[in-house]
C-alpha cells in the first residue's frame, strides 16, 4: 500500500510529541504570570511600591512595577519571540529541524534562572526576552518539523498538536498559578518551564530528522532512511514525490513517475553517482532561500504576504488581549478570587476546543475552518461590547468563552498550519520565520497597547477586534489557497511555484 493512504504510524506521534513538547514551554512562559501578577508587583503587607526581601537573604519578595513597566515586562516575551523566529529559520536550515530544537532549549533555561532570581526590574525583563526567543523559536521549528515528517492526509492534526500544546500549557501554569499565590510562588512558576525542557532534549536525540531537510542537504539515503522509520507501506511514490524539488531534471522525474520500472529509476535518480548531477552543482540547486530571495521571486512574495497577513490577523483579532489579561478583565466583574477560576475556566475552554478544531481541520480544511473562526470571534466581540456596555458580568463571560472557543477551533491551529505548508522546502525555513516574525510583533504591540486602549476606549474596547476578525474573514475567503488533504508538491502546484527554478529566476534578476 501506498504509505500515503497506509495511515499515521506510531513513530510519527512519538516524533510530533516530542516536538510538541516545545509548544508546550510556549504556552506557559506567555501566560505564566497572569494570575500571580499581583504577587510579582507588590509585596506582602507593606505598601504598594516598597520592596521587602525574605528573611537572612538578599532576594526581595517582589519586584516593584507600575502599569507601564508591568506592560513593558509583559511584552518583552513577545518582543524576544521577533528575533526568536528569525534564528530559527537559520537553526533550522543549519542543524536541521530536529537539532534546532535541541539547542533552542538552552533559552528557557537562561530565562527561567534569570526571573527566578531577579533583584530588578531590568533582570525579570531579560529573563521574558530568553523564553519569548525560545518561544518564537519553537513555534517556527515545531510547525516545520511536524509538517514535513507527516503524512498529507494527517497532517492537519499532527501539526495541530502545537497548538494543542500550547493551550495545554496555559492550562498547566494557570492551575499552578492558583496554588503559587504568593511572594515565593511567582518565582516557583517561573522555574517549571525547565521541566519540559530538559524532557525533549532527553527524548529529542530518539526522533527522525526531517526527510524533506535531508534531502535539501543532498543526504539521499539518509532521508530515504527517515521516511523509513515515519510511514507505513510502501514509501517509493512519495518519496519520488518529495524528491522532485530537489533534482534539476525536473521532466526526468515526472517521466520516471510514469514508467513501470518505477523504482529503478527512484534509485538512479535521487543516488549520487559520476553519471548523475556533480554534487556541488546539486547543491547548488538545493540551496535554500534567504527572505530576501523570497521576496525577489513574485510568487514566492506573494504567499509571503499572505501569509503574513493571516499571522497578523492571528494576534489583531484580540486573542493576546484575552491571554495576558483575563485575570484583569474578569476582576471588573468579579472579586480578585472569582476572577483567577473564571481565567482557569477559560484556559480550559480552550483546551478543549483546540481539540474539537483537530478533529475538523483535515476534513473541512484550513479555508474554512478560518473563516468560520473569525466571523466567530467577530460576532463574540460585539457581544463583548454589548456585555460591558450594559454591565452584565455573566454575558462578559460568556463572551470570552465564545470568543476563545472560536479562535481555538480555527484560527489558532491553521495559522501554522498554512505557513508551514504553504511554501516549497527551499523556501519554508525564511517564509516561516518571517510570518512567524509578524505573529510576535503583533504579539507585543497588542500586549502592550491593551491597557491604553481599554483606558481611551473603556466600555468599547472590542469594537476595533470585531472589525479586524471581519476583514480577516474576507480576506481568508477570497485570497487564501485550500492545503487540506495535499501533499506539498500539490499545494506548490496550485499556488504556482512546482516548477519554479529558483536558481534561474534569480540569475535573470541580477
Amino acid at each position: 500500500m501506498d504509505s500515503r493512504e497506509a495511515g499515521v504510524c506510531p513513530f510519527v506521534l512519538f516524533c510530533a510529541i516530542v516536538a510538541s513538547l516545545g509548544a508546550l514551554n510556549g504556552g506557559i512562559n506567555m501566560s505564566a504570570l497572569n494570575i500571580p501578577e499581583y504577587f510579582v508587583r507588590n509585596c506582602p503587607d507593606v505598601a504598594s511600591g516598597i520592596m521587602t526581601y525574605f528573611p537572612g537573604s538578599t532576594l526581595p519578595r517582589c519586584i516593584p512595577m507600575d502599569d507601564l513597566i508591568w506592560g513593558i515586562a509583559t511584552g518583552m516575551f513577545a518582543l524576544g519571540g521577533i528575533p526568536g523566529a528569525l534564528i530559527a529559520g537559520r537553526l533550522a536550515e543549519s542543524l536541521g529541524r530536529r537539532d534546532a530544537m535541541l539547542v533552542t532549549n538552552i533559552t528557557f533555561l537562561i530565562g527561567a534562572v534569570l526571573i527566578s532570581v531577579s533583584t530588578t526590574t531590568a533582570m525579570f525583563i531579560i529573563g521574558r526576552i530568553f523564553v519569548g526567543m525560545g518561544s518564537g523559536a519553537m513555534t517556527v521549528l515545531v510547525s516545520m518539523y511536524t509538517a514535513e515528517i507527516s503524512p498529507p492526509k494527517q497532517r492537519g492534526v499532527i501539526v495541530g498538536l502545537l497548538q494543542l500544546f500550547f493551550q495545554l500549557g496555559f492550562v498547566v501554569i494557570q492551575l499552578c498559578g492558583l496554588g503559587l499565590q504568593s511572594s515565593i510562588g511567582w518565582r516557583v512558576i517561573s522555574v517549571i518551564t525547565v521541566a519540559p525542557a530538559l524532557l525533549q532534549v532527553i527524548l529529542l536525540p530518539f526522533c527522525a530528522r526531517s526527510p524533506r531537510w535531508l534531502l535539501n542537504q543532498n543526504r539521499n539515503n539518509e532521508a530515504h532512511g527517515a521516511l523509513l522509520k515515519l510511514r507505513r507501506g510502501n514509501i517509493e511514490l512519495e518519496f519520488n514525490d518529495m524528491a522532485h524539488l530537489f533534482t534539476t531534471d525536473r521532466q526526468q522525474q515526472k517521466t520516471s513517475s510514469q514508467s513501470p520500472i518505477h523504482n529503478e529509476k527512484i534509485s538512479t535518480a535521487l543516488t549520487p553517482s559520476p553519471s548523475s548531477q556533480p554534487e556541488k552543482e546539486q547543491d547548488e540547486e538545493i540551496e535554500s532561500l534567504s527572505l530576501l530571495q523570497i521576496l525577489r521571486i513574485p510568487i514566492l512574495a506573494i504567499v509571503t504576504m499572505k501569509m503574513m497577513v493571516i499571522h497578523a490577523g492571528f494576534q489583531l483579532c484580540g486573542i493576546a488581549a484575552i491571554m495576558y489579561y483575563s485575570t484583569s478583565l474578569f476582576q471588573a466583574a468579579f472579586d480578585g478570587s472569582k476572577a483567577a477560576y473564571v481565567t482557569v475556566g477559560a484556559s480550559g475552554v480552550f483546551f478543549v476546543f483546540t481539540i474539537i478544531g483537530l478533529t475538523m481541520v483535515d476534513r473541512l480544511g484550513r479555508k474554512v475552518l478560518i473563516f468560520i473562526s473569525a466571523i466567530g470571534m467577530s460576532i463574540s466581540s460585539i457581544i463583548m461590547t454589548v456585555a460591558l456596555v450594559l454591565e452584565i458580568p455573566i454575558l462578559q463571560v460568556i463572551a470570552i468563552l465564545l470568543f476563545v472557543s472560536a479562535f481555538a477551533v480555527g484560527l489558532g491551529i491553521c495559522a501554522f498550519l498554512l505557513s508551514s505548508e504553504s511554501f516549497p522546502t527551499y523556501a519554508v525555513s525564511a517564509g516561516c520565520s518571517i510570518a512567524l516574525m509578524t505573529n510576535w510583533f503583533f504579539n507585543f504591540v497588542v500586549g502592550l497597547l491593551f491597557p491604553t486602549l481599554l483606558r481611551v476606549l473603556d466600555n468599547y474596547v472590542f469594537v476595533p477586534f470585531a472589525i479586524i476578525t471581519f476583514l480577516l474573514a474576507l480576506f481568508t475567503w477570497f485570497f487564501i489557497v485550500e492545503t487540506a488533504g495535499k501533499s506539498i508538491d500539490d499545494i506548490g502546484r496550485e499556488s504556482g511555484w512546482y516548477d519554479l527554478d529558483p536558481k534561474e529566476f534569480l540569475k535573470k534578476k541580477k
